[in-house]
């Protein structure tokens, strides 16, 4: 769409809605600038209530392109209090915003081994966020003592200092946080849900992201690719998300970026816990529960207990490790993270970082 000076807001966003929402055979995606600007006019609230709501639904069902996940990771950022913290290595763990309701939450403590083995690492969410309003990432940091609200310096600074931060949607990107009554009376998941997880406001180098649905990856690596990430895993895990389960093989994607920046190679993998020797957690062991019941296993593994539970968090350690280049594999990435934990660096770190929330 060509759009003229005088164009109003409302008549650009009516123009972005026929493009798309005309059918396979009279509509087309949006270019990459079309869709950051379509977005654009649904952050900056200069759509109408009802075109929003129109534009995330088209999208829903459409199925956004490449280009147009670009162009909505472009408005996103355009609208977010980018941090760059001075560390080798920023690994960006890709929850989902609206959690998880039907298991545990395993990125948290995962997370704290990975900052224990010397990886950095930032982790980012919301609370209470639609359409799942699950237990995420950030409510269970929470119960864990940690801060989950400060402002974009604090983070900055708690990654420098402890290798270990916590970004809320809140704080860094309001715009967005601004639409959650829209995207509750939308229902279902809508583009945000992806964006938010590539988005790579932290200028992390690592990325892990999960996905429910297979067909989907190639979309969410090419668009993680493109957005600066050097190696891209996107896991098929728990519930969708990007938590590698030890009670079945887990397929996985790898992307990694040539040295010349140019896009790199998929490589498909199979995670297989059995073939560490690691404990399968039961049906019952997998069981959600609130944000304090996860919090609890947490600090059980790290003061010490064996079984199930630790192997889950061993094993998402693990996976991290490797992908952020800290472990040649997966099985070295075990022995480290066992390590960790045995030692009582796991620990430590987990004290450091409630220290440092208390200060």
């Amino acid at each position: 769409m060509t759009e003229d000076a005088d164009t109003t807001p409302f008549e650009q966003m009516r123009d972005y809605l026929r493009t798309i929402g005309q059918g396979p055979r009279a509509g087309r995606d949006l270019t990459r600038e079309e869709a950051a600007a379509a977005l654009g006019l649904v952050l900056d609230g200069e759509a109408t209530p009802a075109q929003a709501g129109g534009f995330l639904l088209l999208q829903r069902y459409k199925g956004e392109s490449v280009d147009e996940l670009l162009g909505f990771v472009d408005a996103y950022r355009a609208r977010a209090s980018l941090i760059r913290p001075a560390v080798e290595g920023l690994l960006d763990i890709g929850s989902p915003y609206d959690g998880r309701k039907k298991s545990v939450v395993v990125s948290p403590a995962s997370a704290i081994v990975v900052a224990a083995a010397g990886a950095p690492v930032v982790l980012h969410g919301e609370k209470d966020v639609g359409p799942k309003h699950g237990v995420p990432v950030g409510d269970v940091l929470e119960s864990l003592g940690l801060a989950v609200d400060a402002e974009p310096a604090a983070v900055q600074g708690a990654i420098e200092s402890h290798g270990l931060g916590y970004m809320r949607q809140a704080r860094f990107v309001p715009a967005a946080y601004a639409a959650r009554d829209l995207r509750e009376e939308v229902a279902v998941r809508t583009l945000f849900a992806s964006i938010e997880k590539i988005a790579n406001i932290a200028a992390a180098r690592y990325s892990i992201v999960g996905i429910a649905h297979l067909p989907y990856k190639d979309k969410m690596l090419a668009a993680a690719d493109a957005n600066s990430f050097e190696r891209v895993l996107v896991v098929q895990g728990i519930e969708g998300n990007e938590d590698v389960p030890t009670s079945r093989p887990c397929r996985a994607f790898l992307r990694e970026r040539k040295p010349n920046g140019s896009a790199g190679k998929t490589t498909e993998l199979t995670i297989d816990a059995s073939e560490y020797g690691l404990e399968a957690a039961s049906k019952e062991e997998m069981e959600g529960g609130d944000a304090r019941h996860n919090a609890e296993i947490a600090e059980s593994i790290f003061a010490g207990e064996k079984g199930a539970y630790r192997d889950l968090v061993t094993l998402n350690a693990a996976v991290r490790l490797w992908l952020a280049e800290r472990a040649p594999d997966i099985a070295a990435g075990l022995d480290l993270a066992r390590e960790t934990i045995d030692s009582g660096a796991a620990a430590e770190k987990l004290e450091a970082l409630r220290t440092a929330t208390r200060a």
